[in-house]
């Protein structure tokens, strides 16, 4: 009972979460277990997998439901990552952009607290979120001055992104206007 009392560090937690069936994230030293993804999340997922993969250009590659340390007390586990270094046997140290896929029960906190604490990360350059259930991509790039910068992707537009070889047209996700 004590245990869950302590704050934990990244180290505890990885070797605590290891031993369970359910996923989870440190929040500020707590774990947090995390829903399961329903059907639309989980074909946005693929469907992005898909079409990034396509368009990465090498070395990079995007990577599904993998913990991201974000300091001693918090890792997140974003819906996708996209890294360029060299491989890691456990969780991730860094990532160049990460990609979020909204649902009602989880919104809020993507939206908020989990972008502004991936905002905090030194060598993370995109955050994507992505809604399933509209024709919407709200894309942040950090600029040369270290600024965030949002930007709405809709309608027929693409996501255009210094981390692949072409823009990916929101089609590609959602399928052809008027559907």
């Amino acid at each position: 009972m004590a245990r869950a009392l302590q704050r934990m560090t990244v180290e505890e937690f990885e070797a605590w979460a290891d031993e369970r069936p359910e996923r989870y994230e440190l929040v500020d030293g707590s774990p947090r277990m995390m829903a399961g993804a329903t059907e639309p999340h989980g074909e946005m997922q693929t469907r992005l997998t898909v079409e990034i993969d396509r368009r990465l250009k090498p070395p990079c590659r995007v990577l599904g439901s993998v913990g991201l340390v974000l300091d001693r007390h918090n890792e997140r586990v974003p819906d996708l990552a996209i890294v360029c270094g060299e491989r890691q046997e456990k969780r991730l140290s860094e990532a160049r952009a990460v990609i979020e896929i909204l649902s009602e029960g989880t919104a809020e906190y993507d939206l908020g607290e989990k972008r502004l604490r991936y905002m905090q990360l030194s060598g993370l350059e995109e955050i994507w979120i992505v809604w399933p259930g509209h024709r919407q991509v709200q894309l942040w790039r950090k600029d040369a001055d270290g600024r965030w910068r949002g930007e709405d992707v809709t309608g027929a537009e693409a996501i255009r992104s210094a981390l692949l070889l072409e823009p990916l047209p929101l089609e590609a996700l959602y399928g052809p206007m008027g559907r």
